[in-house]
């Protein structure tokens, strides 16, 4: 279980977060609401990257993360299964290039990330995230730049490769997610 407790952000004078409170148990959680409303700070706040001006953020020690942040941050220079396997420590060659090969062409495999298109290099980070031996997978906007079908086979993905573990998606558009409990971030 991961929970924040009353947490309040600020970047200067601008408030992200105010008194804000949610509880992540086992299942699919989305993040939801437009954009600059805090969805990120709220991820980079469990993951530790953040420290909350107010409040608290309780997780199990050891809690391992598999995250999908939203810049691909890929090593561009590198082959695509290059990238899923040097963050992906005891996953196969076979497994890494049979899951490259659920969402990108086969003549992928061998390319080099930076010669992807944008919606291909953001498949190629959702990849290497849910094969991430973790506790909890998050992915911030992760269909960004993915068309209706991309998006879709990006959706069974996850859900083929989630093995039971707890999944934070940030979103302000909920198409096909409509079996993960909502939790609204609102200033309000």
């Amino acid at each position: 279980m991961i929970e924040l407790k009353n947490v309040s952000k600020s970047f200067d004078d601008k408030k992200v977060l105010d008194s804000f409170s949610a509880v992540f148990e086992d299942g699919g959680y989305l993040l939801k609401g437009p954009s600059g409303i805090g969805k990120t700070t709220c991820i980079m706040l469990i993951l530790g990257l953040l420290k909350p001006d107010k409040g608290e953020v309780v997780l199990p020690e050891g809690t391992r993360f598999a995250v999908c942040f939203q810049e691909n941050r890929l090593f561009e220079k590198e082959t695509v299964l290059t990238n899923v396997l040097a963050v992906n420590e005891g996953v196969s060659v076979t497994d890494a290039s049979s899951a490259v090969l659920e969402l990108l062409p086969p003549d992928s495999l061998n390319r080099k990330a930076g010669e992807l298109s944008g919606g291909m290099k953001r498949r190629l980070a959702v990849i290497r995230a849910m094969l991430h031996d973790s506790d909890c997978v998050i992915l911030d906007e992760p269909f960004t730049g993915l068309d209706n079908e991309s998006r879709s086979k990006t959706i069974d993905f996850i859900r083929k490769h989630l093995n039971g573990r707890l999944l934070i998606v940030t979103s302000h558009d909920e198409r096909g997610l409509g079996d993960l409990q909502v939790v609204n971030i609102d200033t309000n």
